[in-house]
């Protein structure tokens, strides 16, 4: 996983073989699913997702998280 700082926000880049427990709390997370990104808010024991589409790209992902 790496970690990166978005703009002032605290971004997981998850792996295929990575979970949304290794994110801290109140940072985002980006991972690609089948069929492209997706981006999620992490809470305590819940990740809610920032959109409902499947992004194409991971740049993408994260300007779902800037709100460009």
């Amino acid at each position: 996983m790496r970690t990166i700082d978005h703009h002032g926000n605290i971004i997981c880049v998850l792996e295929n073989d990575e979970m949304l427990t290794e994110c801290p709390n109140g940072a985002y997370a980006v991972f690609e699913d089948v069929g492209g990104w997706l981006a999620v808010k992490v809470y305590p024991g819940i990740a809610v997702p920032l959109h409902t589409d499947l992004l194409p790209t991971l740049e993408d992902a994260l300007d779902e998280i800037t709100g460009q």
